[in-house]
Order: C-alpha cells, then sequence, then structure tokens
C-alpha cells in the first residue's frame, strides 16, 4: 500500500473519500466485525477460562477500533467504506456485548434496548443519507460516547473475571452480580445511555443542519 505524502481535502475542508475497500484500516475494521462472534461464543462458553479470552478478544478488536481511523488519516486513506463501516463494527462489537450482559443478568434490559435503538434509528438515518449522496459527519461527542461504551463493555468484563476466578478459586457457585453491583453496573450503563441519547439528538441537529446549509449553498 502506498502511503500519501498529503492529505487531499473536499470544498469544506474534511479529507477526500477515495473508492478503494482494501485499505490496511478497512481490514482492521473487518477483522473487529469477525470478532465479535468469536467474543460471544467465548463469553458463552461454561468453561470458565473462556470468559478471560472473551475479555483478551474484546481488547483487541477495540484496539483495532482505535487503530483503523487512526491510520487512515495518517496515510490518507480514508474510503466511503471505511467511513460507513466502522462506526457500524462499534455498534455490532459493543451491542452484542451488552446484550449478552442482559443475558447473563448483569444489567437491564431496557437500558440497553434504550442504546439500541439510538444506534439504530442513527445507523439507518446514516444509510439513508449516503444512498441520497450526503456527508455525512461523525461529531466529536459521538466519539467520545462509542470511546465510553468501549470502556464500560472492558470493565464489566473485567468485573466479570473477578467473579469467575473467584468462585473457581473458592469452589462456590458463580454469582456474576449481587444487591450492591448490580446496582453499580446498572447505573454506569444508565449513565452511558444518557450520552448515547444526548450524542444522538446532536447527531440528527447536527447534520439537519448541514443538510440544510447544503440546500441553500
Amino acid at each position: 500500500m502506498e502511503r500519501a505524502n498529503t492529505i487531499e481535502t473536499n470544498a469544506e475542508g474534511l479529507p477526500r473519500e477515495s473508492g478503494k475497500v482494501f485499505t490496511f484500516p478497512n481490514v482492521l475494521t473487518i477483522v473487529r466485525v469477525l470478532l465479535t462472534p468469536v467474543f460471544l461464543a467465548l463469553i458463552f462458553s461454561h468453561t470458565w477460562y473462556n470468559k478471560i479470552l472473551a475479555l483478551i478478544v474484546f481488547i483487541v478488536a477495540s484496539l483495532t477500533d482505535f487503530y483503523d481511523g487512526k491510520i487512515a488519516r495518517r496515510d490518507g486513506t480514508i474510503t466511503a467504506f471505511g467511513r460507513f463501516m466502522d462506526p457500524l463494527a462499534d455498534k455490532l462489537l459493543v451491542s452484542s456485548a451488552l446484550i449478552s450482559f442482559v443475558v447473563l443478568g448483569m444489567v437491564e434490559a431496557w437500558l440497553v434496548a434504550a442504546m439500541l435503538v439510538r444506534d439504530a434509528v442513527i445507523t439507518l438515518l446514516r444509510v439513508i443519507s449516503i444512498r441520497k449522496g450526503k456527508e455525512v459527519v461523525t461529531s466529536g461527542l459521538a466519539k467520545w460516547k462509542t470511546m465510553l461504551q468501549l470502556v464500560l463493555v472492558f470493565g464489566i468484563l473485567v468485573f466479570m473475571n473477578i467473579r469467575v476466578i473467584q468462585a473457581k478459586l473458592t469452589s462456590s457457585p458463580l454469582e456474576l452480580t449481587g444487591t450492591w453491583s448490580h446496582l453499580m453496573l446498572n447505573g454506569l450503563v444508565a449513565a452511558v445511555t444518557l450520552l448515547a441519547v444526548v450524542s444522538g439528538v446532536h447527531y440528527l441537529v447536527t447534520n439537519r443542519r448541514r443538510a440544510t446549509e447544503q440546500e441553500t449553498g
């Protein structure tokens, strides 16, 4: 892959998109998608150490999220595929993890459902905008939301592994959450869910304003 010496921008100063698909950042994005079912298989496995492997897989997948965009901006290899698939891969990974926590009884379903509905609506609007040839920009608030979601999932996975290891060492029945830990975990999920909703509203307002400016401009 050739490295660009300069990064071309469009009329609005945003990086110009390439029509290529098989760039290194896009490969990282695809790897993140492929790691998601691996993560799910491990977290629902009845073998105790697979929970540790699930944490490792999630860390690796999260690192691909950090580096794909960074490398694309550095090398000027931002593509239409990457701009669309990168946030979609994030949502797939995070949503899968959160749903697994609901199934395992660690967090409340309605909190995760609110976050999933927000992501589904935003993803649908992105698809519609792209099909209409409109440029969609991810806000800084939305990026913070994604980062906090990844940190949240990481924290819950660490907590889960601590409980699993404790149960293994003491040969006691596995209880993933107690009363206070359940409240603490759901409080954290609620905070991130609130941020997700706020970032969703901000996304709608910002991109609506941009669409209006493009139509009148």
